[in-house]
């Protein structure tokens, strides 16, 4: 239980969900957490709940992540604090306009590609600089919906989501002589409240398919949090020194086995976005 012992790691999108589950996850490891999110209220019960699982000292600081002089000023905020971060786990999301992209609010459409990708943007621009660790240094962004394939009627969300996993690999080879491991993570179907804006959306301008798949999810609970909340505590920690600029599936990878793991360091080109041109990638299956 001390995979993270000593290390202090940042958590946005922390309140709530996906990230609430990571921050949870990073303290039961032995980890000293600040989470990062918009709602005062939302930090203030969530930092309650993860103080109760460790004494350590952690934090919360409100913060929108898709405005850059407010991540500056957060930036700032670390080094007043002589804060030593470890690492970063950039999960502050939102789903964004659903429905065909010539029917959309586009300045919907930009709010969710500046939150999703900007804010993880922006969050490793400012923070990347102030990590100190004596191991590897360590930055975890969430990918998902749409990053490895079509998903149509979101595609706000799955531009960004996309464009975060060649972001991720792109930042982590800029990085890769200053002991950066920097990559992303595919949570799987999460039951979280982005769901209800499919289900308040409906089937007519979602499709029926991905609406039917919702409500079956959501009525068999999805894939538990704890899976990407794993993931992201191994790619914290000292375990996985070497895994660099990866797409990790957590529900669907064999992220657990050693020959999993040694492909991750060993194929420059293994869990990564690529084209299938069948010359240099083929489609194997």
């Amino acid at each position: 239980m001390n995979e993270l012992k000593s290390k202090k790691i940042i958590v946005t999108g922390g309140s709530l969900g996906i990230g609430f589950a990571v921050a949870k996850a990073c303290a039961m490891q032995g980890a000293e957490v600040i989470i990062v999110a918009r709602n005062q209220n939302d930090l203030n019960s969530s930092l309650k709940k993860i103080c109760s699982i460790s004494d350590k000292n952690h934090l919360a600081y409100s913060l929108d992540v898709s405005d850059l002089k407010a991540v500056n000023v957060f930036a700032e905020w670390i080094k007043d604090k002589n804060l030593d971060i470890d690492g970063i786990v950039n999960c502050a999301g939102i789903y964004g306009p659903i429905g065909k992209t010539t029917n959309v609010n586009m300045e919907d459409f930009t709010k969710a590609i500046n939150i999703n990708l900007l804010g993880t943007v922006y969050m490793c621009s400012a923070i990347a600089p102030l990590l100190k660790s004596k191991s590897n240094k360590k930055i975890v962004n969430f990918s998902g919906g749409g990053a490895a394939s079509p998903f149509p009627n979101y595609s706000a969300y799955a531009s960004s989501k996309a464009a975060i996993v060649r972001f991720t690999e792109n930042f982590s080879i800029e990085l890769k002589d200053n002991k950066f491991d920097i990559n992303s993570v595919a949570p799987g179907f999460v039951i979280t409240r982005l769901h209800d804006q499919t289900i308040s959306t409906g089937s007519s301008v979602v499709g029926s398919n991905f609406y039917d798949n919702t409500k079956k999810q959501m009525k068999e609970g999805g894939i538990p949090p704890e899976k990407a909340a794993d993931l992201t505590v191994f790619l914290l920690s000292d375990s996985s020194n070497g895994i660099n600029g990866k797409f990790i599936s957590a529900p669907w990878d064999p992220w657990k086995e050693d020959f999993f793991q040694e492909k991750l360091k060993s194929d420059n080109d293994f869990a990564t976005l690529r084209r299938i041109d069948e010359k240099f990638f083929t489609n194997k299956s």
